[in-house]
């Protein structure tokens, strides 16, 4: 009895196994390829050995997500994007993803005008199969540059726009109605122009992601957008770039904003929450603040007006030592919004950071990274007495520093000036012997503030 119990326990969960298979098997294949289209297109294909049901659905999935390294050779890649594109060639495409950087590199593919025409081709064909979501990544650094056909500059299907390592040239006109999201890497435009035009082109754009390099032909970057809520430009603070370029902004819905740049203007900056900045102002070790120089200080003085209103900021060192050194010239404008703030340290020089925190009044948490980097010599920080920190609850020291004494008199600035801390997490460095134990009897020593302090030591 027991053991025909047991098998029929065993058979039930057999079936149920089944069941279940059989019931993913029965789904309409509407919904299959839904299910298969969040997949990359080499596992797609993988799925028609798994049965009869399974053996053409691949074919019907409405996108085409190709990486490098998915093929043998040229010839088959080539060969595979063209029968995929012939499938339901009647029906619409949601993806198109193409990404063959590297390829070059690992199969050492020479590529010729053959190359640009075959993706020009895949490009106007999945245009005219509405394609909604086109990301296109060559990865030939601009040798032989593909050039976006004009096709895409008014293709009203777009909703999401990714290009890499592309040149796109001057278009007759832009109208992109439905594109929420673009990201633009590397990409070689024929003039400011051209940028310009683009953006416009977008009235729904919300997203924009833009990585420069030193030959991208815009000199003058000019973002302006009524419907843009988040802005990340990065790569345009490297040595190989014209200083002096001018990168401004005018999105008055603009919620986040992430820079990496050399300098930057805001306008309608109202509605702005969130931002990552790491700007140096144009100035480098070879090129110091000059306190005579009121061009400089005015372009600093607008930037920190323009985001004095946000809620949550990460900053770097560069540009922490760029605000010390205006507010030695001028008093900073109070950030009264700021709640939230992380600063990333290259060096350990944590003194300029008291007078940023000093106008933020009501600052409630505050972490910090920091980073032993040689190479630029250190500003000199003019000693001052430190104010109170009123408002401060939570600080997080993310990695340890190697130098002790430089770490407990951050330790004393923060305990004996923070009127209400709630905890303060620390985390230790590699101590050797005793080393440990004798910093943590000094750590014991600082006086405290805050009477509900937690210090933390992980």
């Amino acid at each position: 009895m027991a053991e025909d119990a047991e098998s029929r326990v065993r058979a039930k969960r057999s079936d149920d196994r089944m069941g279940h298979l059989d019931r993913l098997s029965k789904l309409p294949d509407s919904l299959l390829c839904q299910v298969l289209l969040n997949l990359p297109t080499k596992d797609v294909v993988k799925t028609s050995v798994l049965s009869s049901r399974w053996e053409n659905i691949w074919r019907s999935v409405p996108g085409l997500d190709l990486g490098y390294g998915d093929f043998p050779d040229y010839n088959a890649f080539v060969s595979f994007v063209d029968s995929f594109l012939g499938f339901n060639r009647e029906s619409c495409l949601q993806n198109f993803k193409l990404n063959y950087q590297y390829l070059r590199l690992k199969y050492k593919w020479n590529w010729t005008e053959l190359d640009n025409a075959n993706v020009t081709r895949w490009i106007n064909t999945v245009i005219k199969r509405k394609v909604e979501h086109l990301h296109v990544l060559d990865g030939r650094w601009l040798e032989d540059e593909m050039q976006i056909p004009q096709t895409v500059y008014t293709c009203e299907s777009l909703v999401s726009l990714k290009l890499s390592d592309v040149i796109f040239n001057n278009p007759k006109s832009v109208s992109l109605p439905c594109v929420k999201v673009m990201h633009l890497d590397i990409v070689k435009f024929a003039n400011d122009w051209a940028f310009e035009m683009l953006i416009s082109g977008c009235p729904v754009l919300e997203s924009l992601t833009i990585e420069r390099s030193a030959c991208d032909n815009v000199d003058h970057l000019r973002v302006c957008s009524q419907s843009l809520l988040s802005f990340t430009l990065l790569g345009h603070c490297n040595g190989d770039m014209d200083e002096e370029q001018v990168v401004a902004i005018d999105a008055p819905r603009l919620e986040y904003l992430k820079l990496y740049c050399h300098s930057f203007i805001i306008n309608n900056p109202a509605s702005l929450v969130k931002m990552a900045i790491h700007i140096r102002f144009n100035l480098s070790f070879e090129k110091r603040f000059d306190p005579n120089d009121l061009p400089k200080r005015n372009m600093i003085r607008n930037f920190l007006l323009g985001i004095s209103n946000v809620k949550e900021m990460d900053i770097s060192s560069y540009t922490l030592e760029a605000i010390y050194n205006y507010s030695r010239c001028e008093r900073l404008p109070l950030f009264r919004n700021l709640s939230s703030l992380h600063a990333d340290f290259d060096d350990y020089r944590w003194e300029m950071l008291p007078v940023f925190l000093e106008s933020c009044p009501n600052l409630k948490s505050l972490s910090l990274g920091f980073s032993k980097s040689p190479g630029e010599e250190p500003i000199s920080i003019l000693p001052e007495p430190h104010c109170n920190l009123p408002s401060l609850e939570f600080i997080d020291i993310g990695k340890p520093m190697v130098e002790e004494a430089t770490e407990l008199e951050l330790m004393s600035y923060f305990l004996e000036n923070s009127t209400i801390l709630k905890k303060l997490t620390l985390r230790l460095g590699d101590f050797r012997g005793n080393e440990e134990s004798a910093f943590l009897k000094k750590l014991l020593t600082i006086p405290r503030l805050s009477s509900s302090c937690q210090v933390v030591i992980l």
